[in-house]
């Protein structure tokens, strides 16, 4: 009479090293292969910070088989809903989708490889070195692209791109690369023009606090193709006090550390 009668513990582990700050959120979505009408569902997850294991309040048991299993992880709370995710500007979305064998043992640890489900946008800022002693590059801003009606599709994968660029601005993230800038963005429609601002602080003030040395400067970019899904841009500029010059853009895999196609901008 136990419900789980003859099925076997799934535990699942995050293989790709996403996140290690931050408490995560994940669902994930199983089907059987071999009977698919019998065995399917979806279970709530917590990763928490530097841990690989997605933890479960009640422990998922399968029954032996081979299964499809489809993740999708993000920091903040998952929105999901007639197999569609919400996806968010200024929060990271992945996705891992990996087939698995279900075996008699007493644990069965699933891997999962996650890939980006959104996109990601760095800024460069290389500071002219006569200033370097005298400025840093607090914060970097871009006018938002619009993120209200973007869903990702669990079943293909696929999400749909904005097509509008606000007049918001939202906050990149201070990477832990130096002078690099991270911003996570819904994909979206290049032939527009993104505005960014920069913040210029003295080194020995207080970054928190306005002061009189404080400088914002501004730029705008046409963006001549589309800023696409599960891809991570590299904007580079040259900075001083005075002015801000673009100098070059860079597109690679999200994974990929090195940049594999240069971008035309203007």
């Amino acid at each position: 009479m136990c419900p789980d009668y003859g099925k076997y513990r799934i535990t699942l582990y995050e293989r790709s090293g996403v996140e290690k700050k931050a408490a995560m959120s994940a669902i994930v979505i199983y089907n059987s292969v071999e009977r698919e009408s019998s065995s399917s569902g979806i279970c709530s997850l917590t990763k928490a910070p530097g841990d690989s294991l997605l933890k479960q309040e009640r422990p998922l048991r399968l029954f032996p088989g081979v299964y499809n299993f489809k993740a999708f992880l993000t920091k903040g709370p998952i929105q999901y809903n007639n197999k569609m995710v919400k996806i968010k500007n200024q929060e990271l979305h992945v996705m891992a989708d990996t087939i698995e064998r279900v075996s008699k043992l007493g644990e069965n640890r699933v891997l999962l490889t996650f890939v980006l489900s959104n996109s990601m946008i760095e800024v460069k800022c290389n500071l002219d070195p006569k200033y370097k002693d005298l400025y840093q590059v607090y914060d970097v801003e871009m006018s938002a692209p619009d993120d209200r009606d973007i869903f990702l599709d669990t079943e293909s994968g696929s999400c749909n791109y904005s097509q509008t660029i606000t007049e918001y601005y939202d906050y990149f993230l201070f990477s832990e690369i130096s002078e690099i800038f991270e911003y996570y963005c819904v994909p979206f429609l290049g032939g527009c023009y993104l505005n960014f601002r920069f913040k210029l602080c003295p080194v020995d003030v207080d970054e928190d606090r306005e002061s009189d040395g404080t400088i914002m400067l501004q730029t705008r970019l046409f963006l001549n193709m589309d800023i696409n899904q599960g891809k991570a841009y590299r904007f580079t500029f040259n900075v001083t006090p005075y002015e801000i010059n673009y100098l070059s853009t860079s597109v690679r895999d999200w994974f990929d550390n090195d940049c594999i196609e240069e971008i035309p901008l203007l």
